[in-house]
């Protein structure tokens, strides 16, 4: 199972993430935990990339969902430059929990920051109910 949506650079597109994800894991049978988490993941990859990175020309931010060999992956990439230092509107202490949050409900994460883009890809080994 593939799964490929450009979703605009704005908060609007996290509940549109969320159901991507919702419907690709219901296609899937995967049970609610494991669903809960990959929304969960998909919604703070998204947020930071609305908030810390650059649209993809009139494109947006691309969602990707692929599903193979037990796992599933999930790939949001935006066309900023990763910042060595994080940029946020947010008063102190208020950010920045988004990249733990899916390191630890996530079996595998990856940042690739290049000058053009930034691609966050996360899986998790299926559970099925």
């Amino acid at each position: 199972m593939n799964r490929e949506s450009w979703l605009p650079a704005s908060p609007s597109s996290a509940p549109a993430a969320r159901a991507i994800v919702r419907a690709a894991a219901a296609e899937l049978k995967l049970d609610g935990s494991t669903t809960w988490e990959l929304m969960l993941a998909t919604t703070e990859a998204i947020a930071n990339a609305v908030e810390h990175g650059e649209p993809c020309d009139p494109r947006g931010i691309y969602l990707g969902l692929e599903a193979h060999d037990g796992t599933i992956g999930i790939e949001v990439c935006d066309c900023g430059s990763f910042p060595k230092v994080p940029r946020s509107a947010k008063p102190d202490q208020q950010g920045g929990r988004g990249m733990p949050i899916i390191a630890t409900i996530m079996d595998k994460l990856e940042v690739e920051p290049s000058r053009h883009i930034t691609r966050v890809r996360f899986e998790k080994r299926l559970a099925t109910v």
